[in-house]
């Protein structure tokens, strides 16, 4: 785990992020560290900045930490939180150069208080700064600052959520890109994949997959600027997984260290091929002695919450469901093309799907969500 996190950060600090930047801080501090009169804590709804004092502050990051961005890049800053505190409300998003822990500029922004869920607060990068500048900031940006709400007193807690970054200037520049990846020859426990890149800093679960079909071929749209470069690669379930790249593959970044899948954005939307998890290319059939049609068989909707379709081209064999812990829960006799179950009485959660084929097994996931 110690070498996963140092190559997380490694790669966070060596490419430059063209796309939306998300800090997500559920579960999660997203590196943020406090910058004076408060303690951080992960949480699950998010993360917990404990005061002693009204003038707590956080930092994205220690004084090495650097975005490696400017000011023109990016014109709209958004922020998530709860502030149950009173006062005047007044928070801070402050904005620091390289190498240093004196901000550039900040600028103000009015928050509610008194609060019992969570607001978005938008920040406008676009305008003049309250403080440090008279005009709108061009130069660089290493790290973001915020400070907590005014009127906070010792011992209160104000909950961060998310903060996004974007530039809604670029949005006509901006194409569909869907990213393909076949889940079924990986032998490891997932629930979900995800797309992780220089795009949207390796945020972990921010660009969840779908398996809509039940097919394990799973995949995820996502808007991007045409002409960029971007590396990334497939994971699931925030990081507990990832994929193994080959260097030398056509697909990758030739990087012995972390070798990341490379692509250059097209200027219209455009979908990949769908790829084999740790491959450049599709998967290949495990068993030769088994057609590719055996292994068509889709199931839908997924997830569901009463029935679920099963079809095929050729006949299904009987069929045998499993919950999570590996018990049977239900089973057909199948025999037909097209078995639709019904599974309104199963709870909600991750079950898989197993049938045999000339003395050989496929292995279906669908989601309950009841």
């Amino acid at each position: 785990m110690r070498f996963f996190i140092i190559s997380f950060i490694f790669l966070f600090h060596l490419y430059p992020i063209y796309g939306q930047i998300q800090y997500n801080w559920q579960n999660s501090k997203e590196g943020w560290t406090s910058g004076g009169n408060c303690n951080l804590t992960a949480q699950p709804a998010a993360m917990a900045m404990r005061l002693f004092a009204p003038n707590g502050l956080m930092r994205s990051g220690n004084i090495s930490a650097n975005l490696g961005i400017n000011g023109t890049d990016y014109n709209l800053v958004e922020v998530t939180l709860k502030n149950p505190t009173s006062g005047s409300g007044i928070a801070r998003l402050f904005i620091y150069p390289p190498g240093t822990n004196s901000d550039t500029c900040y600028y103000a922004f009015q928050v509610d208080t008194s609060m019992t869920g969570f607001s978005t607060y938008t920040i406008s990068l676009d305008s003049i700064p309250t403080g440090g500048t008279s005009t709108p900031y061009d130069g660089p940006i290493a790290r973001f600052g915020l400070r907590a709400p005014w009127g906070g007193a010792n011992f209160d807690t104000i909950y961060w959520k998310q903060m996004i970054v974007s530039n809604t200037n670029q949005v006509n520049d901006s194409v569909n890109i869907t990213f393909k990846v076949d889940m079924s020859q990986v032998s490891d426990p997932f629930t979900s994949p995800e797309l992780n890149g220089t795009f949207n800093s390796w945020c972990g679960n921010c660009n969840a997959m779908s398996d809509f079909d039940g097919d394990n071929v799973w995949d995820v749209t996502v808007k991007l600027h045409s002409g960029d470069t971007i590396e990334y690669k497939y994971s699931a379930d925030s990081w507990a997984i990832q994929e193994t790249n080959n260097p030398s593959g056509s697909c990758t970044n030739g990087d012995q260290n972390f070798t990341n899948r490379i692509l250059v954005i097209p200027y219209n939307d455009f979908a990949l091929d769908k790829v084999c998890w740790g491959s450049c290319d599709s998967c290949q059939p495990l068993s030769s002695n088994i057609s590719s049609d055996d292994l068509d068989i889709i199931i839908f909707p997924n997830p569901t919450s009463s029935f679920l379709t099963i079809q095929s081209n050729n006949l299904i064999n009987p069929i045998s469901i499993f919950d999570i812990t590996g018990k049977l829960v239900l089973q057909n006799i199948g025999n037909s093309k097209e078995i639709i179950l019904d599974i309104s009485n199963l709870n909600s959660g991750l079950y898989y799907i197993k049938s045999n084929f000339q003395n050989s097994s496929i292995i279906r996931r669908f989601f309950v969500n009841n």
